[in-house]
């Protein structure tokens, strides 16, 4: 081995054992792990009403010591087609929120594998607007806290949990939606095939569409009718949905009717599209597999027939020569 190989072999050798050392030095981070229960909270309230969460709200500790856990209050949108809340920190105070109604403590302890109630108040205003207001209650892990002081510090760590909170207030509400988007691929060879849609909500509450996607056959038969549920709807905001009918083959063109409920007040939506579900290269294949055998079996019928032609000539011919010889004879 040169002496260069010999270098290069020590230097590899001397950073693979640094590297276990720092691993080895280096502690691993414990995990800290949380639960909020539930991840939704659905209230009502009048004007002008204060209401408590009760022993409705929890957060429980799934690990093995003890946890100090800060507790946010923050609204959230939803600006996505999925449904996906965004926590807003600053004061809008736009329509829908509640942040600002809502008292709960800064800091609360949890046991080791516990569960603790978090109570909030909510002091809904005279001059609320009647519909929904939305806001969530996450919790982070404060570990630089000791138990007993209740001083918020910002060095925070770990990821949050929380709850989503649904407040309506009573009073009259505007209640409507539309269906912005049914759709599937115009012509499918096979299946499964899949229903895409989305649901515009234009009332002052929350909503969840939910009903049916019902197909029927080229004559009008009903053959297969496919669960819809778009989950909840922010006001003002778009909710995709999506469903899959795992029928393989079919022949002709199909109808699929869109029929959803939302709302308090059993409000309806309605959409119908077409579409076919024809095996159109397994079709030609076999059309062009039919015509080939026909075309065959024509050229061997056709060969039979010239062959049998030639045979029927031949024992003619012969007829022939031994009519001759018998007359010679």
């Amino acid at each position: 081995m040169s002496p260069a190989k010999h270098q290069t072999k020590i230097a590899s050798l001397f950073l693979s054992l640094l590297c276990m050392f720092f691993l080895i030095a280096s502690p691993a981070k414990a995990q800290q792990t949380m639960s909020a229960i539930p991840t939704r909270l659905d209230l009502k309230a009048d004007p002008g009403q204060t209401i408590s969460t009760g022993d409705a709200l929890k957060i429980r500790n799934d690990t093995s010591a003890s946890q100090l856990y800060s507790i946010f209050i923050d609204d959230f949108i939803v600006t996505d087609t999925l449904g996906t809340p965004i926590p807003v920190s600053a004061n809008l105070g736009n329509r829908w929120s509640l942040k600002s109604w809502v008292s709960a403590p800064q800091i609360i302890p949890v046991d080791a594998h516990g569960t603790q109630i978090v109570r909030l108040s909510i002091k809904v205003p005279l001059t609320a607007l009647p519909g929904g207001h939305f806001a969530m209650i996450t919790y982070q892990p404060n570990p630089d806290q000791r138990k007993g002081d209740q001083k918020q510090t910002s060095n925070l760590i770990g990821q949050r949990v929380g709850t989503l909170i649904y407040l309506t207030v009573n009073g009259p509400v505007t209640q409507k939606a539309n269906i912005t988007k049914f759709t599937t691929d115009k012509f499918n060879e096979q299946g499964p095939i899949k229903f895409s849609g989305s649901v515009q909500n234009l009332s002052d509450i929350h909503i969840n569409a939910k009903g049916t996607i019902s197909i029927y056959n080229p004559v009008n038969n009903l053959v297969a009718e496919l669960p819809v549920e778009t989950g909840n709807i922010f006001p003002e905001a778009n909710r995709d949905f999506s469903s899959l009918w795992n029928k393989k083959w079919g022949y002709g063109r199909y109808r699929a009717d869109l029929n959803l409920v939302y709302g308090t007040a059993g409000g309806l939506l309605n959409a119908s599209i077409f579409f076919w579900l024809f095996p159109i290269r397994l079709v030609i294949y076999s059309l062009v597999a039919l015509i080939s055998i026909l075309i065959i079996i024509t050229i061997l019928n056709k060969r039979g027939k010239r062959h049998q032609e030639e045979l029927e000539k031949e024992v003619t011919q012969l007829k022939k020569e031994l009519n001759e010889l018998e007359h010679q004879v």
